[in-house]
């Protein structure tokens, strides 16, 4: 057996990455919930009460980057026999999602952080 094929697991890596892009995706979707729910003692001041509406469209945009991304990983996982081979190269996908995703998930954190400190600093 050549010494490289013996360091390549081929079956276990892509399905491990997989498992942890869902479990990022459903963080999101707590995320998203948790933001809905508002303080978490009716009344409280400490943390300052967002708007239903504001609160409503978060959650909205996290079950929608949420699902994007969840579509697109389950097609390309499809479509590169469950991450083992790219069907244009015949190698290994380099990862299971395509760059952009990880630009649109890293823009869609950033969006809500900002959004997240925004309405706790300007109340």
């Amino acid at each position: 057996m050549n010494p490289s094929e013996e360091r390549r697991d081929p079956g276990l890596q892509p399905e491990r990455t997989l498992l942890s892009w869902q479990r990022m995706l459903i963080l999101l979707a707590l995320v998203g919930l948790l933001y809905l729910r508002g303080p978490l003692e009716p009344g409280s001041t400490v943390v300052p009460e967002v708007a239903p509406l504001l609160r409503v469209g978060f959650m909205g945009f996290t079950l929608l980057l949420g699902a994007g991304l969840g579509l697109h990983l389950w097609l390309r996982w499809r479509r590169t026999s469950h991450g083992v081979r790219d069907p244009r190269t015949g190698q290994p996908p380099l990862s299971v999602a395509s760059p952009w995703a990880m630009a649109v998930l890293c823009t869609g954190v950033m969006a809500m952080t900002v959004t997240v400190v925004a309405t706790v600093l300007v109340p």
